[in-house]
């Protein structure tokens, strides 16, 4: 990355994905993080029943066969993540694929043992198991 350096680009990341409110925010990002938040006990669900994985670029990735409704609700947390990295990126005067990129290396860090993830280089491997 150009000027920042890594640690403070995920600090700043963490900072814009928290959902504190901040006067800056606006209210489609507002409503976004709202979104996802109520998403996450389903996501997570998806996750720990391998299903879905964390890709490399911040989203998620079908893993195994879904239903309908995974699948839908699978697609609208990806829309509502590229949305939210475009926000970002344009805050911090970044691409969004260099955001979604920060994001995914959070959370490989952040995820429950037995997740799937993608590494950096592109191979899949479940935390805890590499």
């Amino acid at each position: 990355m150009n000027t920042v350096r890594f640690p403070l680009f995920l600090a700043l990341i963490a900072l814009l994905f928290s959902t504190a409110p901040l006067s800056a925010q606006s209210d489609d990002e507002e409503a976004i993080k709202q979104r996802i938040l109520q998403r996450v006990d389903q996501i997570d669900a998806l996750k720990t029943k391998g299903l879905v994985g964390e890709n490399k670029n911040g989203l998620l990735e079908q893993r195994a066969m879904l239903t309908p409704e995974q699948t839908k609700l699978m697609n609208e947390e990806n829309a509502d993540r590229r949305a939210l990295y475009t926000i970002v990126a344009q805050k911090l005067g970044l691409t969004t694929a260099v955001v979604g990129q920060g994001r995914a290396a959070e959370l490989r860090k952040k995820s429950a043992d037995g997740v799937w993830l993608q590494a950096e280089d592109g191979a899949w491997y479940k935390k805890g198991t590499r």
